[in-house]
């Protein structure tokens, strides 16, 4: 790891990270190494496909990354590399460029059956049947593997043992995406919820005689409640040991017929989930674990064709049960984790669940905003009042406060970051428009964004994303607060129950315990640094000025630090005063000449026909008490006629205009944005 003073070099980090990935391809056990980002974590992976003497498996979450990687494979002249492809990118069926039927496909793919299973038994949906380019690349793959020197797909894909067997399997980013399954699915198009697709499978196999206890278990509720009952279990575990519970083997049962009809019910997934209710145990309120924690049913889990990382959760309050299968990397050469602010528990469960990853950094984390100062040119100021959990949609009222500061600071529009309900939320009101720049012609279609025409990503498709590499100038609004359910499943599927003790504090998550506590700052701080770290990675930014992020949450890392934080206020009735005040001062030969009185500012405020007050004066004596522990507003206590306390202008500060006419007062680090009648001129 580089020292504090190297940590600020782009050059030692880059030369650093490329050491670590070389030695990490010849050691004895998974190693992950976490580099900041610009480090060159990809460049470093495609090289060591040509250096090493194992071939190489890259794996992304993302298209543009797919191709970056192309790229730099393209610059060996003697590296041969093949992507590895998906039926939603290259079969024309699921494209919808042939006579098939694209939605008939993806139905069965949601049902769990494989791309190149639909190929081979549903030619009526899909007519391109094993003649598809989708499948002629996976052939030409499966048979001409030894010398292909790098594979590039997707995370996913290391769950097929030919592309990991015997190779350097890179995983780019922690991604948990493909191998979580939930039942139902949040936003499935076919009946995948346990209660339907259980009795569904129990009655199949009822119907095909099949020697399955179905007169003792008939459902979720029999297998719940019969499950440590003295008849059944033994057959129905001798049923499962022998016939498999898989979702390879399922969809070789004669017995299971998928249709496309609205109401059917089979799935791919039913046996696995039949098999885990019989084989679960509660390890914490509300949360049921199968195999269990304990080990006691490994044998089971391993004869029914299952590996014993993976697992099954159920959700006793909600019915709802996921299932998580990690890829089998065993029988990989070596295993190289590359991430930017990695949680090693995760990485382990998912990736190692053995023998675990070798955690290496490149830079330590304390280090990491002298790298962006530093290295990557980068200033970091915050503007939140608080921790912002947006995930909901409920904007705070100051973000368009926030919004026209930043705006008038940096003379132009900027690029947002924010949870995809607030995005929504924003462009409804128009602050989109208003605010955020707009899209180029080169927009990446892949984003999903809430609004195409304009340069604003939420969380959920940004990990990874080079979208804003370009942008020198961006704002992260609130943070993408992970509910309990979340922290309890991956803490449930690491063995461990989660008990949840709040603060206080409204919408603070005081304590998860240990574990809950790194799961949960994963899936909120992380992400936002994540979010912090897409902007001005490119060289065109970071040689010229730099990139500045303005930061609306309070929600980062202890180790994370900002350059500056500047506090946004907009009570209508303190700005008008401190407005006054600074005009006053501005106007006047000096302090001395620039005192007023209580009832001298609440004349001048309230005869002002730009500013919407129509104060009090007990009102503005109370603002003017507030504001007097500010460093720019003086107070001189008893000097004025009668003995009355008399206030002015410090000296100092700015005025700016928006475009829109809008001003802000800008002193220290405070900056007052005023609501007027009218167009304001000082």
């Amino acid at each position: 790891m580089l020292d504090s003073t190297d940590a600020g070099d782009l050059s030692a980090v880059r030369d650093h990270t490329r050491e670590l990935i070389e030695s990490a391809s010849d050691v004895d056990g998974p190693v992950l190494i976490e580099a900041p980002p610009n480090s060159g974590k990809t460049t470093n992976a495609i090289r060591l496909a040509l250096e090493a003497e194992k071939p190489v498996t890259y794996l992304a979450r993302r298209i543009d990354l797919y191709e970056q990687a192309e790229q730099k494979a393209e610059e060996y002249d003697d590296l041969r590399y093949e992507r590895i492809p998906a039926p939603q990118r290259d079969c024309e069926t699921f494209l919808g460029d042939n006579d098939g039927s694209a939605a008939a496909v993806q139905r069965l793919y949601e049902k769990g059956y494989s791309g190149r299973r639909i190929h081979l038994e549903f030619q009526d949906y899909a007519p391109c049947g094993m003649d598809c380019d989708y499948i002629d690349t996976l052939e030409t793959i499966d048979e001409e593997i030894e010398s292909i020197d790098l594979l590039i797909g997707h995370h996913s894909h290391c769950t097929r043992h030919q592309y990991v067997r015997n190779r350097i399997v890179i995983i780019d980013e922690f991604n948990p995406d493909p191998f979580l399954q939930p039942f139902p699915g949040d936003n499935s198009t076919v009946i995948d919820d346990p209660g339907d697709i259980v009795p569904g499978f129990l009655n199949a196999l009822d119907e095909a005689d099949t020697g399955f206890p179905t007169e003792i278990y008939g459902d979720v509720t029999d297998l719940i409640q019969r499950r440590d009952g003295p008849q059944g279990w033994q057959e129905a575990i001798d049923w499962f040991r022998e016939k498999e519970a898989s979702r390879r083997s399922a969809q070789n049962f004669d017995f299971l017929d998928p249709t496309l009809g609205e109401y059917d019910d089979v799935h791919a997934y039913a046996p696995f989930l039949t098999l885990s209710l019989l084989c679960m145990e509660r390890i914490g309120p509300g949360i049921d674990l199968a195999p269990p924690p304990s080990g006691a049913l490994d044998d089971i889990w391993e004869d029914a064709d299952l590996g014993l990382a993976t697992k099954c959760l159920r959700d006793r309050n909600k019915g709802k049960m996921y299932a998580l299968n990690p890829p089998d990397l065993s029988a990989a050469a070596q295993v190289i984790g590359l991430d930017g602010t990695p949680t090693i528990e995760l990485w382990n469960l998912l990736f190692a669940p053995e023998d675990g990853f070798d955690h290496q950094k490149v830079i330590a984390r304390e280090d990491f905003p002298t790298y962006l100062r530093s290295a990557m040119n980068m200033s970091l100021i915050q503007i939140g009042d608080g921790w912002h959990p947006y995930a909901a949609g409920n904007i705070s009222d100051s973000d368009s406060n926030r919004f026209t500061a930043v705006q008038i600071l940096e003379e132009g529009p900027f690029a947002l970051v924010s949870t995809k309900q607030a995005l929504e939320r924003y462009k409804d009101r128009g602050l989109l428009d208003t605010f955020v720049k707009r899209t180029g012609s080169n927009q990446d279609a892949a984003d999903t964004r809430v609004s195409v025409e304009h340069q604003a990503l939420h969380y959920a498709t940004l990990k990874s994303s080079n979208a804003f590499e370009k942008e020198s100038l961006g704002v992260v609004a609130g943070m993408p607060h992970p509910g309990d359910d979340l922290v309890q499943l991956w803490a449930g599927f690491c063995g461990e129950a989660v008990k949840v003790t709040r603060s206080d504090e409204e919408d603070v998550v005081k304590s998860f315990g240990e574990l809950g506590n790194k799961i949960y700052e994963y899936f909120a701080h992380d992400q936002v640094v994540q979010a912090i770290l897409r902007f001005g990675r490119d060289e065109s930014v970071y040689e010229n000025g730099g990139a500045t992020v303005y930061i609306s949450t309070y929600a980062l890392p202890d180790w994370f630090e900002v350059d500056a934080e500047y506090n946004i206020q907009s009570k209508e009735l303190e700005g008008a005063v401190l407005a006054k005040l600074f005009e006053i001062y501005q106007e006047e030969d000096g302090h001395d000449l620039a005192l007023r009185t209580v009832n001298q500012i609440h004349e001048s405020v309230d005869e002002d026909d730009r500013l919407k007050e129509d104060p009090s004066k007990r009102g503005v004596r109370n603002a003017l008490e507030r504001l007097a522990s500010k460093d720019y507003v003086t107070v001189h206590p008893d000097r004025g006629k009668y003995s009355a306390d008399l206030y002015a202008w410090s000296g100092g500060g700015e005025f700016l205009q928006a475009e829109d006419g809008t001003p802000l007062l800008h002193v220290e680090s405070d900056i007052h944005v005023l609501q007027l009648e009218d167009v304001w001129e000082s």
